[in-house]
């Protein structure tokens, strides 16, 4: 009851925490059939070992070779019908075909969904260890990040804890990108350059707090309403990873793209417990290696991808920008930092800051 209860709650929250990056949407009314139906309708934990499956993986964002969700979910694919030898198919299902993340979720914990490509804040209203990572400014460079997020002796509880009470198993740790801000007003070199321009922002408090704390005005709406409200000005811009940029056009209406690079965000590999707990050591095997390799190269082509899209966004005439001097954007959201270690969890905190230090 208590992991139902706050999964239920946690889907009355926007359906795309993703930030403009996810194609929101009910999807379609019929849906593919997952894996448990494929092994002709048995019951949970039912052995199926020998036999061939075909497991469905969904993720929330357009079948775009730059996209992260969809490279990580095809990378799995390539992967693991190599390793199984064709025993095991995997059918990528996207555009939220499946629903929302956290619907996704959910779908995993009740064992409708086999797999799904989801975001670390889906996962923190059921876990709130996992908001850890949506603090701002964590990390300064993606070396830091993969090092925290590789770091078993950080993951472990919180991926256990996932497991345990709501039946998703994490497989592994991809790359959503470093979100910044793009807006029709001006460059972005300090806090001060953000006071009064209205961004976008996902509902999620964090997010919330950290805008208001760098002097913009957050206003949280739905993903789909975003190039619209771009359009008629209710916003001046958002705040989201380069390659959402450029996959959902904000470009084509803002004219500044500043690397801010206030949040960091990672995507995830996870597979239903239903799925997972039915799979012989083998293939338990299989998904493992699958999954490792899925992620390792779809971090390493990451920048590349960033590169080239900032490149043709240039060319489109969006004046881009470093920033500089990221110290007063650090001290401005410091408070937020001290209330995850007061509220939430000081020790994780401590851990990953250890971490970080360590590879400066």
């Amino acid at each position: 009851m208590k992991k139902m209860l706050a999964i239920s709650m946690s889907l009355i929250m926007a359906a795309s925490l993703a930030g403009c990056s996810s194609g929101g949407g009910a999807g379609k009314s019929t849906q593919p059939q997952t894996a448990q139906e494929n092994a002709g309708d048995k019951a949970p934990g039912e052995p199926t070992s020998g036999k061939k499956r075909t497991i469905q993986l969904g993720h929330i964002d357009p079948a775009q070779d730059v996209d992260p969700y969809h490279t990580l979910a095809m990378n799995f694919k390539t992967e693991i019908e190599e390793l199984s030898g064709g025993a095991i198919t995997i059918d990528v299902i996207t555009d939220a075909q499946l629903g929302s993340e956290l619907s996704m979720m959910e779908g995993m914990n009740m064992g409708t969904i086999d797999m799904a490509v989801i975001t670390n804040f889906s996962f923190s209203s059921s876990v709130p260890d996992f908001a850890v990572f949506d603090l701002p400014y964590l990390f300064m460079n993606r070396e830091q990040a993969h090092a925290v997020l590789d770091d078993t002796s950080i993951t472990d509880a919180m991926e256990e804890e996932l497991y345990n009470d709501f039946g998703v198993k994490i497989l592994s740790w991809g790359e959503g990108g470093f979100r910044s801000t793009i807006n029709k007003k001006r460059p972005i070199n300090t806090p001060a350059d953000l006071k009064g321009i209205k961004i976008r922002v996902p509902e999620n408090s964090t997010y919330v707090d950290t805008f208001k704390a760098l002097g913009a005005n957050p206003t949280t709406m739905a993903s789909s309403e975003c190039f619209t409200a771009l359009q008629q000005g209710t916003i001046d811009g958002l705040e989201q990873p380069v390659t959402p940029m450029y996959t959902y056009k904000s470009y084509e209406l803002c004219d500044y793209i500043s690397f801010t690079e206030h949040f960091y965000s990672p995507i995830t590999l996870s597979v239903s417990k239903f799925i997972w707990d039915d799979l012989s050591d083998e293939e338990k095997g299989w998904f493992e290696e699958a999954a490792k390799k899925a992620a390792e190269e779809e971090r390493a082509s990451a920048k590349e991808t960033d590169d080239k899209l900032l490149k043709e966004m240039e060319e489109a005439g969006v004046q881009v920008n470093e920033v500089a001097d990221k110290q007063q954007f650090r001290d401005a959201v410091k408070p937020i930092h001290e209330a995850f270690a007061a509220d939430v969890n000081k020790e994780l905190l401590d851990k990953i800051n250890e971490k970080i230090a360590e590879i400066q």
